[in-house]
């Protein structure tokens, strides 16, 4: 490495009174020039992980038939994930939240760095366990922000969030509890889920990605489309 010469002055003045005193009176100043070449065994060092992260992220693993859209009150890319999850654990229903699956996926050729994309996040999938009013709370809430992604139940609702009717999952007079699928982030009440808050959370053992992924290599096709688990029906007039 070679260094430009460069002199600095640089003068100061001492005064003397009650205390003493430091004052610049003048400088001046010279911009060094740096000189190198690339610390090529750096790069030596970091081009295997950088090339091995990118064949991972290219890996193809699945194919999909439709574009897998975000929206509401259902996407089909909504549907797509909570779908998956309930065959990676015994739940009722499984619950998300449109904000944490963070794109979508276009038809064609899937890889596992679309899955990133999707879900950066680490949230692990949970069970926590629902009585009937905290159910009701539940249906409430995904009425009120006009459909989240949910799979395992069945809902009619109005155009003002109003729930019509509703499917039951288990039998709540006999005593049942609903096992609901979700992510750790949400059971903490994450997305003002506040009816899952303090609650216990029975860890399913696998990260939300890893399902996803997990779920894409063992599909040779990803065909998912709108159905009728959730509607909307105009009250206007009635």
């Amino acid at each position: 490495m070679k260094f430009k010469n460069y002199i600095i002055y640089l003068c100061l003045t001492l005064s003397t009174s009650c205390a003493e005193k430091y004052s610049i009176t003048s400088y001046t100043h010279e911009q060094i020039e740096v000189k190198t070449n690339i610390d090529s065994t750096i790069y030596k060092i970091i081009t295997p992980y950088q090339n091995g992260i990118a064949k991972e992220m290219n890996e193809v693993i699945t194919y999909n038939k439709f574009n897998l859209e975000k929206g509401k009150p259902q996407s089909t890319i909504g549907n797509f994930v909570t779908d998956l999850c309930l065959k990676y654990a015994d739940a009722n229903i499984c619950i998300m939240n449109s904000g944490g699956l963070r794109t979508s996926i276009s038809k064609g050729q899937v890889t596992k760095g679309q899955i990133f994309e999707l879900m950066p996040f680490e949230n692990e999938l949970v069970i926590i366990n629902l009585n009937k009013k905290e159910y009701i709370n539940l249906l409430d809430y995904i009425a009120k922000r006009g459909g989240e992604p949910f799979s395992g139940l069945n809902i009619e609702m109005n155009s003002d969030g109003e729930i019509i009717k509703n499917s039951w999952p288990v039998n709540f007079n006999n005593g049942e509890k609903l096992k609901v699928l979700t992510s750790d982030y949400l059971a903490n009440g994450g997305d003002n889920m506040s009816f899952f808050i303090g609650k216990k959370q029975q860890k399913i053992g696998i990260k939300l990605r890893d399902a996803i992924i997990d779920h894409c290599k063992n599909s040779d096709t990803i065909s998912v489309k709108i159905d009728d688990r959730i509607k909307i029906i105009n009250t206007i007039g009635k």
